[in-house]
C-alpha cells in the first residue's frame, strides 16, 4: 500500500528528508540549505511555486534550494503542499 502522507514517507529516506512521488525535500546541513530534488524536470507551474517561495535553482546541487532556517522549513512545507495541490488538480482534470 503506497503511503501518500509525507510524514509517513519521511521514515523511508535519510533523516531530515521527506519523499513524495517524484520529489525529495531534504535538509543539507553541509551547505546550510533546504532542497527540493525532483526525479525529472518540474513543470513551469512548479518552478513558479518554488520561485515565489524564494527557492532558487542550483546547477551545482541539481536542486531547488534556499538557506536553511526555521522559516525556510515552514516555507518548504507550504511549497510542498502547493505542489501536491497542483498535482491533485492536474489528476482531476484528466
Amino acid at each position: 500500500m503506497p503511503q501518500d502522507n509525507p510524514r509517513q514517507q519521511q521514515q523511508l529516506v535519510e533523516p531530515g528528508s521527506i519523499r513524495v512521488p517524484g520529489l525529495t525535500v531534504r535538509e543539507n546541513p553541509r551547505i546550510n540549505r533546504i532542497q527540493f530534488v525532483f526525479d525529472e524536470q518540474p513543470s513551469e507551474e512548479i518552478c513558479r511555486i518554488l520561485k515565489s517561495n524564494a527557492f532558487r535553482w542550483s546547477r551545482h546541487e541539481d536542486a531547488w534550494q534556499r538557506q536553511l532556517s526555521l522559516t525556510s522549513r515552514k516555507i518548504a512545507v507550504k511549497a510542498l503542499l502547493e505542489i501536491k495541490a497542483l498535482a491533485t488538480t492536474a489528476k482531476r482534470a484528466r
